[in-house]
């Protein structure tokens, strides 16, 4: 599938278009890696992480249909799977009449 994700201007989300067609939006979570030995990185202050070892990226896409409520579709690995829910989420509204 052919995604664009242009940035808006004055916030955190990507815009997402799928054949030039606005199809809904993605924020960005960062959540911090549970299994961090914090212990070993306070005993050597020489250790450096990086911030892909530290954090891991989460990809949030938010659909509006018409005048209905954004809905949240969960969270994904990466962009092109965020964006692909929200064009499955499209898809099975107009076999469902949503």
């Amino acid at each position: 599938m052919s995604f664009i994700f242009k940035k808006q201007s004055h916030t955190d989300k990507v815009n997402v278009w799928h054949d030039e067609i606005f199809i809904g939006e993605i924020f960005t979570l960062l959540k911090e890696n549970k299994d961090i030995d914090w212990s070993k990185f306070r005993a050597d202050k020489t250790l450096k992480m990086s911030p892909q070892e530290r954090f891991t990226a989460l990809y949030v896409p938010s659909v509006r249909i018409g005048s209905n409520i954004p809905k949240t579709l969960g969270n994904f690995p990466s962009q092109e799977e965020a964006a692909q829910a929200i064009l499955n989420y499209h898809r099975s509204c107009c076999d469902d009449n949503c």
